[in-house]
């Protein structure tokens, strides 16, 4: 096991993913080629199946991605059968308390660092390559987990959950989070970029990763000096801005 994004957060480069909601292997295939960093999977907003999120995930292993899988809830049982097929990081929805937090990571790592179940699955290589007890060291080392910071209440603890120890960062749900501080889908709003700012200053005070992603048409630069180590594009959008430019450009 080798988390290759963690690794270039860990030299402060910023990293770069995509998010994909469908099992469009062949493309997540070529989204590695072209040289992203990370596929985020979610799990939470589209019907895939741990079936379809397996083979996602070995094509991310082939061509040097790091495959985060965003599960649809905080529960143990849940989060192991996405470690278990390979998953590399585990983020988790609406993380507004620091026992959320603490749970996610019980759940992600393994004793002493947790309470995760351990078995001879694909992510141990089903013990063929090590023992079960060396597989632990480094899957503790390599898993990643992350916690979405997606209300006023994540916001106002953000410093108390970020201190969790295991917590690598989190990512801000902005859409959620205008919803939350009274301001549906206005996240350029005052009151959201306040929230953006207190999140990602106490990322940077505790040393942990800040993560966001970039709407349709938004470029990433602007997160870059904001300070955010993760910029994640969705599939779709991608898909857009390509289909129009190239509509634009053919008939014009």
């Amino acid at each position: 096991m080798r988390n290759f994004l963690g690794e270039k957060l860990r030299k402060r480069e910023v990293a770069f993913g995509v998010l994909i909601e469908e099992p469009a292997t062949q493309i997540a295939e070529i989204l590695g080629l072209l040289g992203f960093d990370y596929i985020y999977i979610d799990c939470q907003h589209s019907p895939m199946s741990i079936e379809s999120v397996a083979q996602l995930i070995k094509v991310a292993e082939l061509r040097g991605m790091t495959p985060l899988v965003r599960v649809p809830q905080n529960l143990p049982e849940i989060i192991m059968r996405y470690l278990d097929v390979g998953a590399m990081g585990i983020i988790v929805a609406d993380m507004d308390s620091v026992e959320e937090a603490q749970k996610a990571v019980n759940a992600v790592k393994y004793p002493p660092e947790g309470q995760r179940g351990l078995s001879a699955t694909r992510a141990a290589d089903f013990g063929l390559k090590e023992s079960l007890g060396d597989y632990v060291k480094v899957a503790n080392r390599e898993t990643m987990v992350l916690g979405m910071i997606e209300n006023r209440e994540g916001v106002e603890r953000i410093d108390e959950i970020l201190g969790i120890e295991g917590l690598d960062g989190v990512s801000i749900g902005t859409t959620d989070l205008s919803k939350s501080l009274g301001v549906p889908g206005q996240r350029n709003d005052p009151l959201v970029l306040e929230a953006i700012n207190k999140v990602i200053l106490a990322g940077q005070k505790r040393g942990k990763f800040i993560a966001i992603s970039a709407r349709r048409g938004e470029k990433a630069k602007p997160y870059i000096e904001k300070g955010f180590n993760m910029i994640t594009k969705s599939l779709s959008a991608l898909v857009v801005e390509a289909c129009h430019q190239f509509l634009e450009q053919a008939r014009s």
